[in-house]
C-alpha cells in the first residue's frame, strides 16, 4: 500500500463502511492495508496494518476472557483493529476490562452493524481498488440523475440518496438556496469567485462543494456542496466526481428550461407590450391569455420595475428574480422589459401609506437577495385603479427606477412620490446663489471618514428613521447614531430643528445630484 491508504476514522466515515468504535477513538488515526477474516478460537495469521474482522462470534465470547486473548493476539501480530458483529444477537457487548485493554494496547475494537461478509467485500474492494467503488458511485449517479429532466433541487436529493451523505445547492455567491434545512455550511475559505471545484477542511471533516458553469464562462450559475465527515482522499475525489456528473445533469435542465422561458418571454412581451398600449381595456382573447398567465387587471395596482445594473442575461436570472420576490411574499408576475424585469400588486382597495412603506422594506430585502448575483436599481410608482391605471403606474415605476440608478444614498430604491417631492425642492434650490452655498455648508464633512454626506442623505431622505438609514446603508443602527453625533458636532446644527433638516436637506441633494449627473 501507499501513503494514500485510507485511516481507521476515513474508512468507517465511508457510508457503506460505517462501524462502531467500541473501545474509544483514540487510535482511529492509524492507515488500514486490507482486511482479514478470522476465527477467534483460531490463530489466524493477520498482515501488519490489518483489519481482523470475526463475521461470527460463538455466544458469551465478547463478555470473556477470550476476547482478552484476542485482542493481545492482534497486538502482536501488529493489526489496525479487531471488528466484530454489533451489536450482538445475544445482547452482550465488551467488559470494561476489555475495553480497558484494547486502549491500553493501542487495539481499537469496532462494532459492524451491517452483515460482516458484505462489510468486508465493501471495505477490502475500497481499500485495495476505490476506483471500483468510485465507479459504482458514478454508474448510481448516472442512472438516478438520467431517466427524467431534474431541477438543482432534485439533483440534489438524488446525489444525496447516492451518496448517502447531505447535499446542498448554493447561488453564485454561496448563499444557500435549497429549499428544505440542509446540514452542508460552505467554510470561510470558500471562495465562489473561483469557479473550480473546491476541496474544503473544517475541523477535520470534508466538504466538496463544485460549480455549475454559468454565462459568460469563468463564473458559477451555482454551487452544489456535499458534507462527508472525515473522509479518505479517495472517497473525496469519489464525491467530487458524482457532484460533477450532477452539475451536467442541472445544465441540461438549465439548457430545456431557457427553451421554455424563451417562449413564455415572448408570449409575456406581447401581451405586456399590448398592456402598455391600451389593448387589453376592452377585454377580448389578449385579455383571456393575461388571465391565463395569472396577470391580475382588475382592482388597485401598484407596479415596481427592478433594473439591471451592467451587462446581466435578463432571462437567465428570470428565475432567480422571481424566487427573490416570492421570498418576500410578494405575490406577482415577472415580466421581462428593456433593461431588467417589471412587476405589479393588485388588491381591491386603494394601497394606504402602511401598505407602500411595506412594499418598499421588502422590495429593499429583494435587492438584497439579488446583490449575489447583480447589482440593480428598483423604482416604484403610484396606487391606481383597473387596467389603465396599471400602465400609469408601470410607466411611473420605469421612470422611478432610471433614476434610482444614480441615487446610492436611497440604497438605488426610489418611490414615484418621493422623487417627485425631491425634484421639486432640487428645481428650486439649484439656482447660482443656492449651489455655492450647499457646497459650503456641506463641505466640513467631506474631509471626514464615515460617508458622513450620504449619511445624512440617507438619514434625511428616510424621514429622521435611524433603523431606516441603517437598513438602507448596510451598517448598524448604532454606526447611523454616531455618525449623525459626528454631523451635529462639526455642522453645529440640530438634527431635529426642522429649519436645519430643510437647510441640509436641499444641501445634499443638490450636492449629491451634481455629483452624480441626475
Amino acid at each position: 500500500m501507499t501513503d494514500a491508504a485510507p485511516t481507521l476514522r476515513e474508512l468507517i466515515g465511508h457510508p457503506h463502511l460505517a462501524a462502531t468504535p467500541l473501545s474509544g477513538d483514540d487510535d482511529l488515526d492509524r492507515h488500514v492495508t486490507g482486511i482479514t477474516l478470522i476465527d477467534p478460537a483460531g490463530t489466524g495469521a493477520v498482515q501488519p496494518g490489518e483489519i481482523a474482522l470475526c463475521p461470527a462470534i460463538p455466544a458469551g465470547y465478547l463478555s470473556s476472557w477470550r476476547l482478552d486473548a484476542t485482542i493481545r493476539r492482534l497486538y502482536d501480530q501488529q493489526a489496525a483493529a479487531l471488528a466484530v458483529p454489533f451489536p450482538d444477537p445475544a445482547g452482550e457487548t465488551p467488559l470494561d476490562g476489555s475495553r480497558r485493554l484494547a486502549r491500553h494496547l493501542h487495539l481499537p475494537i469496532l462494532g459492524v452493524g451491517t452483515p460482516p461478509l458484505l462489510w468486508a467485500g465493501k471495505a477490502a474492494a475500497f481499500v485495495h481498488s476505490p476506483a471500483v467503488d468510485a465507479a459504482d458511485h458514478l454508474r448510481r449517479a448516472h442512472r438516478a440523475l438520467s431517466h427524467r429532466l431534474l431541477g438543482p433541487q432534485d439533483v440534489a436529493r438524488a446525489l444525496s440518496g447516492v451518496l448517502d451523505r447531505p447535499v446542498a445547492v448554493f447561488g453564485p455567491d454561496g448563499t444557500p438556496i435549497t429549499t428544505t434545512r440542509a446540514s452542508v455550511e460552505l467554510p470561510p475559505d470558500f471562495d465562489p469567485h473561483v469557479p473550480v471545484a473546491q476541496i474544503l477542511a473544517v475541523d477535520g471533516d470534508t466538504i466538496v462543494a463544485v460549480p455549475v458553469p454559468g454565462t459568460p464562462s469563468g463564473t458559477a450559475d451555482l454551487w452544489m456542496a456535499a458534507a462527508l465527515g472525515h473522509a479518505p482522499a479517495a472517497w473525496t475525489l469519489t464525491v467530487r466526481d458524482v457532484l460533477q456528473l450532477g452539475t451536467l445533469a442541472v445544465q441540461r435542465w438549465q439548457a430545456t428550461r431557457r427553451v421554455v422561458l424563451e417562449r413564455d418571454a415572448r408570449l409575456r412581451a406581447g401581451l405586456f407590450g399590448d398592456l402598455l398600449e391600451g389593448r387589453l381595456d376592452s377585454g377580448g382573447s389578449a385579455h383571456e391569455r393575461a388571465a391565463e398567465l395569472g396577470w391580475r387587471l382588475d382592482g388597485w395596482h401598484v407596479a415596481f420595475h427592478i433594473a439591471a445594473l451592467g451587462q446581466v442575461d435578463l432571462l437567465g436570472h428570470t428565475d432567480a428574480v422571481a424566487s427573490a420576490v416570492a421570498a418576500e411574499r410578494i405575490d406577482v408576475t415577472v415580466v421581462e422589459r428593456g433593461d431588467g424585469w417589471s412587476a405589479w400588486t393588485t388588491s381591491r382597495t386603494e394601497p394606504d401609506e402602511d401598505a407602500s412603506r411595506d412594499l418598499l422594506a421588502a422590495l429593499r430585502r429583494v435587492r438584497q437577495r439579488l446583490a449575489g448575483r447583480f447589482d440593480c436599481a428598483i423604482g416604484v410608482g403610484r396606487g391606481h385603479p383597473d387596467t389603465g391605471g396599471l400602465t400609469r403606474s408601470l410607466a411611473e415605476a420605469w421612470d422611478a427606477a432610471r433614476l434610482a440608478r444614480g441615487r446610492p444614498q436611497t440604497g438605488r430604491l426610489v418611490h414615484i412620490d418621493r422623487l417627485g417631492l425631491a425634484q421639486l425642492l432640487v428645481a428650486w434650490a439649484s439656482t447660482e446663489t443656492f449651489a455655492p452655498t450647499a457646497t459650503r455648508l456641506l463641505a466640513p464633512l467631506e474631509s471626514q471618514p464615515g460617508e458622513l454626506v450620504a449619511t445624512l442623505s440617507t438619514y434625511l431622505d428616510a424621514g429622521g428613521s435611524a433603523a431606516d438609514t441603517a437598513a438602507t446603508l448596510g451598517v448598524h443602527r448604532n454606526t447611523v447614531a454616531a455618525r449623525l453625533h459626528r454631523i451635529e458636532e462639526l455642522l453645529t446644527v440640530d438634527l431635529s430643528n426642522p429649519d436645519d433638516r430643510l437647510a441640509l436637506h436641499l444641501a445634499c441633494r443638490v450636492t449629491l445630484d451634481r455629483n452624480t449627473g441626475y
